[in-house]
Order: structure tokens, then sequence, then C-alpha cells
């Protein structure tokens, strides 16, 4: 089952935090992160890059922060502050962030790979008029059309048209909806500016030039029967039907002759399927697209009318006050003219808000202040476990067996004592490190020799001084 399959290894917060007061802001954060992390490439984000867009986000919906919070909140007014470290230790929770372990102790963070593919979605949803038509259909037809295809792996080619004609029928239903959402715009403009930025810049630069010229460039009506014979002379080819079987039967064991006939059956009619879908999908959007060029059409015409009977209305109105009231100034007409109240259906400034100066505001100095997430003893203790780790994975069994063959220790299983043993005085640091390995992988079977100590009798051995060092004294033999 679908959610099973979801649920046994991501948590249910991961989806229930859209849900929430505050997902608006975390998915702002979220989406933000994604961005600089895309131009990274590599490398992950410092904990301060991240806080740092946490906190941008949180300024920007300052206005409905505090009252989200509270919402979510059980408490009402003592609901606690949002923060950026809060969100950062959110998003680690809910599992849309990871920090892998490093041997560096550097802080990075990552996108989880399943929240890329949330984002993903979410933006389609978010932005239909953006879609990106990318050609699966004509893939899907070079390749049935293709008289080389079909004869090495045809399974693999098989399974490859599916996909690619799945995509592309969302691909057109994405523009559909795409166009629909922008005709329904275009009927809400209020001026002839507003019409024209829908229909050149969004339509015909998103749609128009991306889109809908590639999809009419493609020759569908042309294409899509040549491909779904070509489909049915592949069914019909007994060589290409026992390669797809045997190919299937490599992949699907579990399965016998009669079952194996069956789902190449039906993977083969499920392909029929989607190509029959195509062509009413595609005049689906052609329809689409014809009423958003009339309905565009026709609200330019409205505005332009409206807009040239105002222009026509105030044109009259002051050669009316020119005619009867030369030399007097209009402050002096208000209360004889009695003009009404203007009711214009735009209001702006020239050259727009740019070109009005702004008082420089000075920058508020902050001193230093401490960080919110603090230090507690788990994190001390999840600190010290990681360093351990990281020294037991550098001190490995290849430096211990190393060290061993620099010792010279005789064959034939004679016992060294390590009080015999000359310290290298010149690098002591190094040499010590060197027997640290030494004595951790003793028990290890990668290594060449055996460790033998007293206190496995129960017994305390003297101490030897290595290189400022008290060691036990042990035996050390090759294996």
């Amino acid at each position: 089952m679908l959610a099973s399959k979801i649920f046994s290894d991501t948590p249910r917060s991961f989806f229930a935090m859209l849900s929430r007061p505050t997902g608006e802001i975390y998915l702002d954060a979220l989406d933000a992160i994604e961005e600089n992390q895309r131009r990274r490439q590599e490398g992950g984000l410092s904990r301060e890059e991240v806080s740092d867009i946490c906190q941008r986000v949180l300024d920007a919906h300052a206005a409905t922060a505090t009252e989200e919070v509270r919402e979510e909140s059980e408490a009402g007014e003592s609901a606690p502050k949002l923060t950026a470290a809060a969100m950062i230790r959110e998003m680690l929770a809910i599992e849309w962030l990871e920090e892998p372990r490093r041997n560096d102790y550097q802080r990075r963070f990552f996108i989880d790979s399943r929240a890329e593919l949330m984002l993903d979605s979410l933006r389609r949803i978010a932005y239909p008029e953006q879609v990106a038509f990318t050609d699966k259909l004509h893939l899907v037809c070079t390749r049935l059309s293709d008289p080389a295809a079909f004869t090495l792996h045809p399974l693999s080619d098989l399974e490859s048209c599916l996909d690619n004609a799945r995509f592309g029928l969302q691909e057109l239903r994405a523009l559909q909806q795409g166009v629909a959402r922008l005709t329904q715009r275009q009927l809400k403009s209020d001026s002839l500016k507003e019409n024209l930025r829908v229909l050149y810049d969004d339509f015909a630069e998103n749609i128009g030039q991306r889109c809908y010229k590639q999809l009419i460039a493609l020759k569908l009506p042309i294409r899509l029967p040549l491909a779904k014979s070509a489909l049915t002379e592949i069914e019909a080819d007994p060589i290409i039907r026992d390669k797809m079987l045997l190919e299937l039967a490599e992949r699907r064991p579990e399965l016998t002759g009669a079952e194996l006939e069956a789902h190449l059956r039906e993977r083969i009619q499920e392909l029929f399927e989607l190509l029959e879908a195509v062509e009413p999908q595609a005049e689906a959007v052609d329809r689409r697209a014809a009423d958003f060029a009339r309905r565009s059409f026709a609200r330019f015409r409205y505005l332009q009318e409206v807009s040239s009977g105002r222009r026509e209305e105030m044109r009259e109105f002051f050669e009316t006050i020119n005619e009867d009231y030369t030399g007097d100034r209009i402050s002096d007409l208000e209360t004889r003219l009695r003009i009404p109240d203007l009711r214009l259906p735009e209001v702006g400034v020239l050259s727009g808000l740019e070109s009005l100066a702004f008082p420089h505001r000075k920058k508020e100095t902050f001193g230093p202040t401490a960080m919110d997430d603090g230090f507690d003893e788990e994190w001390g203790e999840e600190a010290l476990n990681e360093i351990g780790e990281n020294i037991n994975n550098s001190l490995n069994a290849f430096r211990a067996n190393r060290f061993f063959e620099s010792l010279d220790i005789p064959g034939g299983g004679e016992l060294v004592s390590s009080e015999t043993l000359s310290p290298d005085v010149d690098n002591p640091d190094e040499w010590i490190i060197d027997l640290v390995a030494l004595l951790l992988h003793a028990e290890v079977n990668e290594v060449d020799y055996r460790v033998l100590s007293p206190r496995e009798d129960g017994v305390i051995p003297p101490h030897d001084e290595m290189v400022g060092y008290l060691v036990d004294r042990f035996q050390l033999s090759r294996r």
C-alpha cells in the first residue's frame, strides 16, 4: 500500500507541518534554503547561513508570525516566540533538513531528498503557468518509429516510452491549467497595463513561446497514428516479444509464464491508452488557448472603451471651466462647481515609487547576544561520542599493522615484552598515537599480531614509561 510505504520511514510531521498556522513560514524558509543550496551544488550550508535565511523569512512574516505561533500554542498569550534556531531544530525533527556527521566537527545542513521532491510538486501547483514543455511526447514517437529501437533491450525501451508518455500527458494537463489560470487573471484585470502584462509577459513569454509553440511544432495529429502503427508491429513481432519476456523474467523471477505474458500485454495496452489520450488533451489545450485569446481581446476592448470614455468626460469638464471661469483659480471654484469626489480606476505615482527620495535610516546597533539553543549535557555527550568515533576511524587497523612491522618482531610466536620497545624520541607524539592504534585493534582479525596483557588473568601489571606516558606492560607476538 502507498501509505504504508511512505510512512514506514517518513514521519507524519513531514507533511503535517504544511497544515499548521506557521507552515507558510517554514515552507518559505525551506524554499529559500533550497535555492541557496542549489547555487552551492556541494558542501551544504553552514548553521550561520541557514539561521540567516530563516531570520530573513521571519522578518518578512513579522506581521503574522506572532499570531500564527499563538494559534499553534495551547497556552494562548504565553506562546513562545518563533526564532531561527527553533525553526532549524523543527526542520531537523520533521526531516526537511539533514545534518550528516562530519570528521571536522563542522555543522553543515542539506535539504532532504524527499523535501526536494515535495518542493518541486508545490512549485508546480503554485506556478502552473511556468510549466516547461520538454518534448517527452516527441521522444515517444521517435523511439517507436526508430527501426533500430526495440532490438537489444526492448523491455527497457517500452518502459522508457511509458514514462515519457505519462510525463508528456502530465505536462499537457499542467499547460491546460496554466492557460485557464491566466484566463481568470485576465478577466480580473482592471487596467490596460495589467491586461497587456498578462497577455505578453505571462502568456506569450512563458506559455506561448516555451510550450504552446513547441506543441504545435510536434505535429502530433500526424505523428501519433504512425507511432501507434509502429507499436502494433512491435507487439506482433515474435522475436521482440520473446526478448521482452526474457528480460521481464530476469526482473520478475517469481512470475510464471502465463503471468509474464499477461503483465507484458498490460504494459503494451497501457502505452496504447496513453497514446490515445494525447490528441484529446492537446485539443483541450488548443481550446483553452483560443478561449484565452478571445477573452483577452474582449477585456482589452472593454477597458479601452471605459478609459477613453473617462478621458472624454474630463476633457469636456475642463473645457467648460476654461470657458465660464477664465482667470479664476480651481481652488476658489470648489464650492460653486460642487465638484464630486474623484473615483479613479487606478492611482499611482509618476515614474513609480522609485522616483521618490526616502529619508536615510540609520541602522540600529545591537550588542552580542547569546545563542538561542545554548548547550546541554546531551549535546556534550553526543560530541564526545562523535570525537571517540572519529578517533577510532583515524586509528585504523592499517596504521596498527604498519607500526607493528616497524618494530621488527620475530616470527614463530615468540613473545616480546613492551619494556624492550624503543620509542621514537624524535617524533614522540606520532609514536605514542601509533602505539594506541596497536593496542586499540589488538582483537581485530585484520591485524598481524597478538597482544597479551596480565590484566586478562586479573593481575595488575607494572608500568613502563614511554615518551612521557605510563603504559601497562604487555607482551607482543606475530600471528
